[in-house]
């Protein structure tokens, strides 16, 4: 027994005397302190005694509640979480803007601190992501929903709503200085809710990253209030089996709700109220729209290829379409899905799905409805705001993100949200990882 102790002392020393020597050794050719943060935090035991570096114990960042019994469902830990934030003395721990325009005035130390992982998996460096992140309030959970979905290998774009507040645009400022690869939108719009200039944020996103030096294959759209259900790795893998195929929501027939588009519509403040622009319907029907195509309805978000970006922006079908579409309720609903299933447009990716436009599965987000889908959270407009008896079933989607979120509205399922998708991120490419599902996908290119 005393040898076995003995062999087990020597072992540890063995591996402390290893890091310690490293550091060291560094430390001579590191002056800088943030790097000396930087190699602390890189050397681990799983390194030093030779495993793999994918190798990756799950941490804790939130303690007053056991996350990882959330993510299973349960009920005690759920009522557990609930009485926790009905408390009247619970507060959460808020990043202000202000704390964030402080923070980035030293990059390497605010990601440090923010714990950004700067490793690049094999599956990222085979596909590139180009995103747009749409805000205009709670720099914090755009932070976070950027930080989840952050790699070197993408590229990042930031709308915030020019509406609002100046510390708002400063701090988003801050953020994108600190990375090579984010930048924050060249013209920023009055967002009108359910308004063209919505539809136009996106396009501004998409014309400055066509622009950029660094390529990349795909482009997704994000408001803040959504939240990743698969890692980076993850999303690379799925996007290389669409293989240029686009994923956009299709609905025809009697839901498309045709009065959006039947008629015109003008923006303008409410009589007698001093409030920001909203849509109104003229009794002056539009003109048919041109091409004879179909109106299409869908989702403001979706996966798109860099070639039906490109076609979005630069060809004058996809332009003239727009131009029709200025008058329209929500267009953002509709311009996408309408250039998708019109097939005589030929939009790049379009072209793989040939049934009806309903049937297709739609995997860019998942969404819980009012009389639809069951939601342990609360409704708010018909959508389901997820709280801490959602975490569960989120998790087993096939979804990429899911939507959506409130800081202010049980955050600990934010929070735990975050603590799985983190240990998920840095334990790297699971091996129950179905490929196989998005392989039988019915809208994807098949491979050569």
């Amino acid at each position: 027994m005393r040898r076995v102790r003995s062999v087990g002392v020597m072992f540890l020393t063995f591996i402390l005397v290893y890091i310690t020597g490293k550091i060291f050794i560094e430390l001579e050719n590191r002056p800088n302190d943030v790097k000396i943060f930087n190699l602390l935090r890189d050397v681990s035991v799983p390194e030093a005694i030779g495993l793999s570096a994918n190798t990756h114990v799950s941490e804790r960042f939130v303690h007053n509640v056991r996350c990882d019994e959330l993510m299973k469902g349960s009920k005690s830990e759920i009522e557990k979480a609930k009485k926790i934030m009905q408390n009247k003395n619970y507060t959460r721990k808020a990043i202000s803007d202000y704390d964030y325009i402080q923070l980035t005035q030293n990059c390497d130390k605010f990601k440090l601190d923010r714990k950004y992982n700067m490793h690049i998996s094999e599956e990222e460096k085979q596909i590139s992501v180009a995103y747009s992140i749409l805000l205009y309030k709670d720099v914090e959970q755009a932070e976070r929903l950027f930080r989840a979905i952050y790699s070197p290998n993408n590229l990042y774009c930031f709308h915030v709503d020019a509406n609002s507040n100046q510390s708002i645009h400063e701090a988003v400022d801050g953020i994108a200085k600190c990375f090579d690869n984010v930048i924050v939108v060249s013209r920023k719009e009055y967002v009108v809710y359910s308004g063209f200039t919505r539809l136009q944020a996106d396009l501004n996103c998409m014309s400055d990253l066509l622009r950029m030096e660094q390529k990349w294959d795909y482009f997704i759209n994000l408001p803040s209030q959504q939240f990743p259900l698969k890692t980076n790795a993850e999303i690379a893998k799925i996007l290389k089996i669409y293989n240029g195929a686009n994923d956009i929501e299709g609905i025809t027939g009697n839901r498309r709700l045709a009065h959006r588009f039947t008629f015109r519509h003008i923006y303008k403040e409410e009589p007698m109220k001093n409030t920001k622009l909203r849509p109104f319907k003229l009794n002056q029907k539009k003109e048919d729209p041109p091409f004879n195509i179909t109106v299409v309805k869908g989702s403001a978000y979706g996966i798109f290829s860099r070639d039906f970006v490109n076609f979005v922006i630069n060809s004058y079908q996809a332009r003239t379409i727009l131009d029709w579409f200025h008058d329209v309720l929500s267009p953002d609903e509709y311009y996408w899905a309408t250039l998708n299933y019109n097939h005589q447009l030929e939009a790049p990716g379009s072209s793989f799905y040939k049934g009806v436009p309903d049937k297709k599965p739609w995997l860019a987000v998942f969404v819980a409805w009012g009389g639809a889908d069951s939601c342990a959270g609360r409704f708010v407009r018909g959508i389901c705001i997820f709280g801490v008896g959602d975490l569960h079933l989120l998790k087993e989607k096939p979804q990429l993100f899911s939507n959506k979120f409130y800081l202010d509205y049980q955050p600990l399922a934010l929070d735990c949200m975050e603590e799985w998708h983190r240990n998920r991120s840095m334990a790297g490419l699971s091996s129950d990882f179905n490929s196989t599902f998005y392989k039988s996908l019915p809208f994807i290119k098949p491979s050569s």
